[in-house]
């Protein structure tokens, strides 16, 4: 049977989604350093599922019409714990974000440290890339994950598909994570029953601008190897005019995020800005380097609450 014709919307969505191909010279332009500044940016993704890159949000949907709701997502019946610790949130916060909650740390742990971790976690057996099915069409993304929880039976959607969940988690993410939980970083009583790794090979992977599900509150991410761009960009508010005059309002920043820093993001952050790593321009320095990103997340389900 001929494969069916698709619009150059749906042709455009499938080849943005295939992993990058690798050419001379390719990538995305200069970087801009580290600033707060208006600028015109088109938003508007739903966030559905606990992740999910914005530009696969609308082909997920059409092809996931029929996944179960949201009484199989996290549920909020039990308190999260933020980080308040004062130390922190006044030392930390990002400016420029219109008093939203993010902070960041850029140097919680050494180098050296930071690229021991790295390799460590790179050894593990449970990284895989995982495959998305975007009208019709069954790709692989270009980043490989690796996915943990504290205990079994745990489970966690991405861009619409159940992850491979694997439990608990092994040695060095559990001291990782028992190390953020202390007085002197975020606070004895932040704890996270899930962990999600990112392998960024080399320049070349990215991850598309996104927000996490909003009932996944506390965000906490560690950065280990190359340094690379982050970036937020405020969501216009539903209902809002989409033109230049209105887009021209709406926040971004741009910074990068060292080996060995923490990331934070809590409160109303999700449902206000969207965030992303880009490609990085294939000459720019370090492009060959890898990173490995762990986001650690406080999850609560309604038939498996949190355990410590």
């Amino acid at each position: 049977m001929a494969e069916p014709r698709r619009s150059s919307r749906q042709r455009s969505l499938v080849e943005m989604l295939a992993p990058p191909k690798r050419k001379a010279g390719d990538g995305d332009g200069e970087l801009d350093a580290p600033a707060a500044r208006s600028k015109r940016v088109t938003m508007g993704v739903k966030a559905e599922d606990s992740i999910k890159d914005e530009e696969t949000s609308a082909a997920v949907k059409h092809e996931d019409a029929s996944a179960p709701g949201s009484s199989s997502r996290p549920a909020l019946d039990a308190p999260l714990v933020p980080v308040t610790r004062r130390e922190f949130v006044e030392r930390y916060r990002v400016e420029g974000l219109g008093g939203a909650e993010v902070y960041y740390m850029p140097d919680w742990i050494d180098e050296a440290t930071a690229e021991r971790w790295r390799i460590e976690l790179d050894a593990l057996p449970q990284w895989y890339r995982p495959h998305l099915t975007v009208y019709g069409r069954t790709i692989q993304q270009s980043r490989h994950i690796a996915a943990f929880s504290t205990t079994p039976g745990l489970p966690l959607k991405y861009s619409g598909h159940p992850v491979e969940m694997h439990s608990p988690f092994p040695p060095l993410l559990a001291d990782i994570a028992a190390q953020l939980a202390t007085p002197e970083c975020l606070g004895a009583d932040v704890h996270f029953n899930h962990a999600m790794l990112n392998r960024y090979e080399d320049g070349s992977v990215y991850i598309g601008k996104h927000s996490d599900n909003v009932e996944n509150q506390v965000i906490v991410t560690v950065s280990l190897g190359a340094p690379r761009l982050w970036i937020m960009r405020e969501r216009a508010p539903r209902g809002a005019k989409k033109d230049a005059a209105a887009n021209d309002e709406l926040l971004e920043k741009r910074w990068r995020l060292a080996s060995g820093s923490v990331l934070v993001m809590q409160g109303d952050v999700q449902r206000r800005f969207t965030h992303e790593i880009p490609r990085e321009p294939k000459k720019s320095a370090g492009w060959e380097r890898p990173r490995i990103s762990i986001t650690f997340r406080q999850l609560v389900y309604p038939d498996a609450p949190t355990k410590r």
